[in-house]
């Protein structure tokens, strides 16, 4: 599954999504994204249908590259809250685009507090649910 497949299977795509945690492991090519994603519905009357969130967890697998824009922050590195991101294409740019994997996909998100990309490419995505107590 690509990230296109994640987002065409959710009311909201990854648009407007929460960015809690981002962590990556060279090694095993991996990346784990922990987020809130947006499933409101923004025709309902009740408030709580239209911002309703879920917890999730995305993962990348067969990682080819992550790579962290430098940003033009106005959320410090030390503000713990978490960052609003919208899943976006990737770029243009000819050195990572020769580093997609054969059959796999790459794309990018883009965040707004730090008005910078975080891009990506992998074999394979991954989204599962995250039940919070």
């Amino acid at each position: 599954m690509n990230i296109e497949q994640i987002e065409a299977d959710l009311p909201n795509g990854l648009h407007n999504a929460l960015l809690r945690t981002l962590s990556s492991d060279p090694a095993e090519r991996r990346a784990e994204f922990i987020l809130d994603v947006w499933l409101g519905d923004l025709h309902s009357s009740a408030a709580w249908h239209r911002e309703c969130y879920r917890a999730a967890r995305l993962e990348l697998l067969g990682l080819a590259y992550l790579v962290l824009d430098d940003s033009h922050t106005r959320h410090p590195a030390t503000d713990v809250s978490p960052v609003q991101i919208d899943a976006c294409a990737a770029d243009d740019n000819l050195e990572r685009s020769r580093q997609v994997p054969r059959g796999g996909f790459a794309g990018r998100f883009l965040v707004t507090e730090w008005n910078a990309f975080i891009h990506f490419a992998a074999l394979n995505a991954r989204l599962t649910w995250i039940e919070v107590n």
